[in-house]
């Protein structure tokens, strides 16, 4: 297993450095993660996402977005300058991948679905609490939408919005708020397993 940084230029006024990990050589499988406007990749359900997609033998691209790399906020203005900083950082490698996934969180998940559109190749996606804003993405994607029943940005109404009969299924797990926590440990350890299994067997269709 290797590790390269790939750099990129941030309107942020510093560089970013994306970590795109290696786990086979000429692999043709590549998982991306996208975090959340304040859920980098290193929090659980992201972190355990990455552990998952390198144990099934996935390379690994994990984006930090410019604003974070710099200790700034965002500004929802500037999400356009995300998304083209995300895009620019998937291009310098997705051509060497057959199979593509994106893995997201939050605000994560409408940066996913935009850079979906800007690359134009099959991508099957996991959505974790995604937004509002995300369900037109979900509504033409191949994949699985994982909320919390009790998440304050995206409502049981909103996911009654998910059009199940193209290639998407919809998870919900009971009680879990935005950052898929109850406010019991165990319940949320259980959540975190849950959501590994998920992620295994996402990863293993073929």
């Amino acid at each position: 297993m290797n590790m390269e940084i790939i750099g990129v230029p941030s309107n942020w006024g510093t560089e970013l450095k994306q970590k795109h990990i290696t786990v086979l050589e000429r692999n043709h499988r590549l998982v991306v993660l996208f975090p959340g406007r304040n859920y980098p990749c290193e929090m659980p359900a992201l972190y355990y996402a990455g552990n998952t997609a390198i144990q099934y033998q996935y390379d690994l691209l994990i984006l930090e977005y410019g604003y974070q790399a710099a200790r700034s906020h965002l500004d929802l203005q500037d999400l356009p300058r995300v998304i083209d900083e995300c895009s620019e950082s998937i291009q310098r490698i997705v051509d060497r991948y057959d199979e593509v996934v994106f893995i997201s969180k939050s605000l994560g998940t409408v940066v996913a679905g935009e850079v979906h559109c800007k690359l134009q190749r099959p991508i099957r996606h996991l959505f974790l609490t995604p937004l509002i804003e995300t369900i037109p993405f979900i509504n033409r994607s191949c994949g699985i939408v994982i909320y919390g029943s009790n998440d304050p940005f995206f409502k049981p109404e909103d996911a009654g919005r998910i059009d199940l009969s193209g290639d998407i299924r919809r998870i919900e797990i009971p009680n879990a708020d935005h950052a898929f926590e109850t406010g019991d440990v165990q319940e949320n350890i259980a959540i975190l397993q849950r959501l590994a299994k998920t992620y295994g067997e996402f990863l293993s269709w073929n």
